[in-house]
This record gives structure tokens, sequence and C-alpha cells, in this order.
């Protein structure tokens, strides 16, 4: 699913859309732009989920690390030597503080959420040549609360998860990798509100992705890296209160990484084709016509590996927001720290790392969000 297109928000925006004629009304026309541009962006799901991700802001595809190649780059699945295993869990608070026009009341919110958990292995048929993969993962899993002036004490909770494999072969320098995701989950949404009515769905689908990469030494003690990769966009059927199709943004990138002696170096550039949203739904379908816009995301991030194997990481993400709005901070900035420390022999390594980002300013725009995140986790190799 992608993390390269925010499923949470896309989730949220189809259910709400489910409410129907008096809620989308209401919600989309008449509500202040604070209110709905936020709810929809509930939730940022990540486009490759892991400790290692968070640090680096969510660069270092071209160099993915083990079994975790199965989520972002699955071509680097073919390098492998060894069976692989990676395995971490993470909590994402989100705070929301928004002050509608016209409005003395401030509303404010808080989004909940595992930053997902998630387990992968692969297993090299012929070591550095051919290899499969698969992973199981939780890439939106939230409750959303808002309460305040003309806000009705709303609260949504959902959940999207995902299972499937991978697969990667290797020609020479080149390697190419292939994966697919089955999606199921759920959505409800309560408020107090009269003119929203409760609100249960259900969601099944599919997603796949591809990526190309090509690696060597350039000259000793230097290694560069390069992949291409996209996805289709998950095809998500909702089922429940309301029945209709949702296709989520594809998205496609580009990624390099270079590694000087003990540095390695990374950035990514992922394009998510928002507008290409399609869905049955005639009111959803008008609010991604109106609303959305396709953005890029620009990912940076840095490694220190010590010759005791520990490593030091840091990132920075600039990722323009898919609502298409007039406001004066539409761009999200998104740091990271973090560090990991080989374990049994250096066959395992732990990864720990911290997040945080910001959305607007609460005197120019309206609201302000701000979200602090925190994952771990594990790699072995035998």
């Amino acid at each position: 699913m992608t993390r390269r297109r925010c499923i949470g928000a896309s989730v949220a925006l189809a259910a709400l859309a489910a409410l129907g004629g008096g809620c989308g009304n209401r919600y989309f026309v008449d509500w202040p732009a604070s209110y709905r541009h936020e709810l929809l962006h509930v939730g940022d799901a990540p486009t490759a989920p892991g400790a290692r991700a968070l640090a680096l802001a969510e660069a270092g595809r071209a160099d993915a690390y083990g079994a975790e190649a199965a989520f972002g780059n699955p071509a680097a699945l073919a390098r492998l030597e060894r069976p692989a295993a990676a395995a971490g869990v993470g909590w994402r608070e989100r705070g929301l503080s928004v002050q509608p026009a016209g409005e003395t009341t401030l509303a404010q919110s808080f989004v909940s959420s595992f930053a997902p958990a998630y387990a992968s292995g692969a297993y090299p048929i012929i070591p550095r040549r051919l290899a499969l993969g698969g992973a199981v993962w939780t890439p939106h899993d939230y409750a959303y609360r808002l309460g305040g002036s003309g806000a009705g004490d709303f609260e949504s909770r959902g959940a999207l998860y995902a299972a499937g494999p991978a697969a990667a072969a290797a020609f020479g320098p080149l390697a190419v990798g292939v994966g697919a995701d089955f999606l199921w989950g759920s959505e409800r949404i309560t408020s107090s509100l009269a003119a929203y009515r409760d609100v249960d769905l259900t969601a099944r689908g599919y997603d796949c992705r591809a990526s190309l990469t090509a690696a060597g030494d350039v000259k000793p003690a230097w290694r560069l890296a390069v992949a291409a990769f996209g996805r289709k966009g998950a095809a998500l059927d909702f089922t429940g209160t309301s029945s209709y199709d949702l296709h989520l943004a594809p998205a496609a990138g580009a990624a390099v990484s270079v590694r000087a002696h003990s540095v390695n170096v990374h950035v990514d550039y992922v394009y998510y084709f928002y507008e290409a949203m399609t869905t049955s739904d005639a009111q959803l379908r008008q609010i991604i016509d109106t609303v959305v816009a396709d953005v890029g995301w620009a990912m940076a991030g840095a490694e220190y590996v010590t010759a005791g194997g520990a490593v030091a990481r840091a990132g920075f993400g600039y990722r323009p927001w898919f609502i298409r709005y007039g406001h004066t901070h539409p761009v999200s900035l998104r740091y990271g720290f973090g560090g990991g420390w080989p374990v049994w022999a250096r066959h395992g390594r732990l990864d720990a790392a911290l997040g945080y980002g910001r959305r607007g300013a609460l005197d120019d725009d309206g609201y302000v969000a701000d979200e602090l995140e925190l994952s771990c986790g594990f790699n072995y190799f035998w």
C-alpha cells in the first residue's frame, strides 16, 4: 500500500464520503478549510516501515537492508547471501490544533497509532542471484478524535493491514524485483452531530510494486547504488454502511546511495499521482477532482558505521501536502534520528529511531499539527 500514497488519509477520505449527502455537504462545503483539510490527512502512512527508514526520514531504498527490502525495494533481495528475517513495531502520536475561521473556540485532537508493525523474511534460492520473500505489516492503525465548536466530538477509528510475497533476480550488476500486497481493513466513524450517522466499513483489495537496482564499486572503499521503483496504487472495495470501490494513488520514484568508507549517504524522491485516484462513488470522485493534487516527496539521510558494526543515522524529509489549498504552510518537514547495534555475533542487528514532523502554523493557517514517532526493529541473518 503505499506508504507512498498516504493510505490513512485516503481511507479516512473514503469513509467520510460514505456518510452520504448530509455529511459530505456539511463537511466539505460548510466546514472551515482547517477542519476538512486536516481530517482528510488523518494518518501519514510511510513509504517504508522500520526504524532504519524512520531515522533516515524514509531515504535509503537504493541500499535497502536484508528482509526489509521486501517493502520499498524488492530488487535488493536478489543480493542476499543468506536467509534473512526482520520484524519491528513503533508508536506514532499526532496532535492537531485548529482555529476555525470566525470562531473563538480552539478545537484539538490526537491521532494515536502503531507506526507500522511488520514482519518480513527472505530466502536466497541462488545466493546473490535469485531470492524469494514476503511480508505482513500494518500500514495504518489509528484512533482519531476531534472536539470543539463545530466539531461535534467527531471520532474515527480505522486500520489497514497487508500481506504478500516478493521475488527478485539479478543479472550481472542489475537486479529486478516484484511484490504484491493483499489488503484488508476497517473504518468506523461516530459523531454527536445529527448530520453524522454511525458508519461501519470493511475494505478488501490489492496492490503491486516493482523495482530495478544497480550497484557496484566505483573505486576502492566507494560503492554506488541506484534504484527506480513504482507502485500501481491499491485497489480497494468498501462494503458496509456504503459500498463502493476506490483506487488509491500510484507512485514512482528514484533513489541513490553512496558508500564512502564508513559513511553512507542516501537521497530518495517519490512522486505520488493523487489525481489518478478513481472511485465509483460520485461524491468521493468530486472531492478527489477538486481537492487533491499530485506531489513529490524528497528525503535525504546519512549513516555512520563504526568498526564494531554500530550505526548512527539522521535524516530530513520535505513533503508537500497533497491537499490543494491556499494556506501558507503546505509543506510538512520531517526529521529522523536513530542507531543500530550488532547482536548475536553480528548475525543480528537492533535498530531504534525517533522521528518528528510539523505542518502548519496556527496564526497563519488556522491549524498546526505535530507528529512524534518511535520505532524499533530487529534484523537477523543466518
